[in-house]
């Protein structure tokens, strides 16, 4: 700790301050990261996976540096393009690739 950090504490007790324990301060409260906040971006990613931090910052009313923290540290969600989209596809897309696939192996084959 600083020779300036420890003056002022001492200067503070000196004052009548008589705990250790921090005060209020003033400002707004951090309400960013809340699970309301996370679960509503949540839903917006799954409504539209193309949708940009900057979008769902405006949304949201929050910063965009906190938007990017919650959807950087939620594990169901990585980045792919500048976009974040789902890590797990449903069974629904899972079966829409592969009938895609299928259908380009069989053109590919038919065609040459």
């Amino acid at each position: 700790m600083s020779h300036q950090a420890i003056a002022k504490w001492c200067s503070m007790f000196e004052n009548g301050r008589s705990h250790i324990d921090d005060t209020e301060r003033e400002g707004r409260p951090s309400t960013a990261t809340n699970s309301e906040i996370a679960a509503l971006m949540n839903e917006y990613i799954l409504a539209n996976r193309r949708i940009t931090i900057d979008e769902i910052s405006n949304k949201v009313d929050i910063s965009h540096g906190s938007v990017h923290k919650i959807i950087a540290g939620h594990p169901q969600f990585h980045k792919v393009c500048a976009r974040w989209v789902p890590r797990l596809l449903t069974e629904e897309h899972k079966g829409k690739g592969f009938e895609s696939a299928f259908a380009f192996l069989q053109r590919y084959q038919k065609e040459g």
